[in-house]
């Protein structure tokens, strides 16, 4: 593959990772905005799957995505008041899966498809993935104010995990049903039984 089509794919995958989150967002605020503690935190936050599938499928490409996703959202959606609230927010909310990505990788020798990612390695990862991005968000606040909202901390953290573990069972359950329903698998599945 020459240079040019790794160039537009990638910009592909960041441009779909940023359009989908700020989707998912959306979609989230409509269903569960009742369920907010504060602006930009809920008890079920569905984009925070969105960021491990980004991150677990295009590597620094879903960070790209993630990251500007991050920043429309801080400075054109949520409330915040301060630049440096919007900023470390962007940065925490892409960095936070992206790291988790790269210790999935390297302790589970993760290969391309995301070969030798099993359930209990991807629900790890979930979680580690729930943790991180709040902890960073909130690790960014206390430099900012000294402070950390415990509350605000669990709440995000069950949210996240929440929310990833909604969007994995959405995703297998698609991935199960195109399987179930692709007549090229089952002629595949015929030839190879």
């Amino acid at each position: 593959m020459n240079w040019k089509n790794k160039a537009a794919k990638h910009l592909a995958h960041v441009v779909g990772t940023t359009a989908l989150f700020i989707g998912v967002n959306w979609v989230n605020e409509l269903l569960f905005i009742q369920l907010e503690q504060s602006s930009g935190i809920n008890w079920v936050f569905l984009p925070a799957g969105i960021r491990l599938l980004a991150t677990l499928l295009f590597g620094v490409a879903g960070f790209e995505g993630l990251l500007l996703a991050g920043i429309y959202l801080n400075f054109q959606h949520f409330d915040f008041h301060s630049d440096f609230r919007s900023w470390s927010g962007a940065v925490a909310g892409a960095l936070g899966p992206y790291l988790a990505y790269l210790f999935a990788k390297h302790w589970f020798n993760l290969k391309p498809r995301l070969k030798g990612l099993t359930l209990p390695r991807l629900l790890f990862t979930g979680v580690l993935c729930g943790c991180m991005s709040p902890a960073f968000h909130h690790a960014f606040i206390w430099v900012q104010t000294g402070l950390v909202d415990w509350p605000a901390l669990a709440v995000m953290i069950t949210g996240d995990v929440v929310g990833i573990l909604v969007v994995l069972s959405m995703v297998k359950g698609l991935m199960a049903l195109a399987e179930r329903y692709d007549p090229a698998a089952s002629v595949i599945d015929r030839w190879t039984s």
